[in-house]
């Protein structure tokens, strides 16, 4: 998941084969259903995704010293996404795509706080899910050690908070794996690194609710599709 990257998910298992997930679905009818961007939406933007039949926008949650300039999903642009007809789906990631985030013992506490303010201020909705990025190849014993305990903290941290949101992982099959098998997540996005440990067993598993095909071009942004194992998975959005 690059910084700038928007990603696009489209419903079907069918759609897996490998012409399928190299092909260009950016059009009317073509059956997107999600499209996530790191920077604010605007009008045109909106209508374009509207035209291709995305139903979900997923945007950003980023500690004030964001990554990217407009990153983190605002209250007026919530409502904007949802007055549009969409629903959305938040991400919190901070630097996902570097393992020093992962050994540090406070992160995982603090960006659960900082992803529970944020979902506070922008008025999400008690039961959606709020997901955490590990954007990295990450398989021996020490970094896992070092990832499952950032989950470990994050969980707790929003069981301490009341348990009013469900948690979701962004990363590798083996990453997925371990965070679903412990209980420290209820769903998992697949990115669509393949060399990335675990992916095609995590993939036969089933148990993945977004999963990155090939990127591509849709309008002016470059893109990412996904595949939903069915149109009416829910995956923790909200309006």
């Amino acid at each position: 998941m690059t910084a700038a990257t928007l990603v696009v998910a489209v419903s079907g298992q069918a759609m897996a084969s490998s012409s399928h997930e190299s092909a260009d679905h950016c059009y009317r009818g073509s059956g997107m259903m999600a499209a996530d961007t790191s920077a604010p939406v605007t009008a045109a933007f909106l209508k374009k995704m509207h035209e291709v039949g995305v139903r979900t926008i997923i945007r950003y949650f980023d500690h004030k010293n964001e990554t990217l300039p407009g990153k983190t999903l605002t209250f007026e642009e919530r409502m904007q996404i949802s007055e549009a007809g969409f629903h959305i789906l938040v991400v919190f990631q901070h630097w996902g795509q570097r393992i020093s985030t992962f050994r540090d013992h406070s992160r995982g506490e603090a960006d659960a706080d900082r992803a529970l303010t944020l979902a506070h201020d922008v008025g999400q909705p008690v039961g959606s899910a709020i997901y955490f990025a590990v954007d990295g190849p990450w398989s021996n014993d020490k970094d896992m050690a070092d990832i499952i305990r950032y989950f470990v903290n994050v969980r707790r941290t929003v069981n301490q908070r009341g348990n009013l949101y469900r948690v979701g992982v962004y990363g590798s099959g083996q990453v997925c794996s371990a965070i679903l098998d412990r209980g420290l997540a209820d769903y998992c996005w697949l990115a669509n690194a393949r060399a990335w440990p675990g992916y095609n067993a995590h993939l036969a598993s089933g148990r993945w609710q977004l999963r990155q095909l090939m990127p591509g071009k849709c309008g002016d942004r470059e893109v990412d599709f996904n595949l939903l194992p069915s149109r009416s998975v829910y995956f923790g959005q909200f309006r």
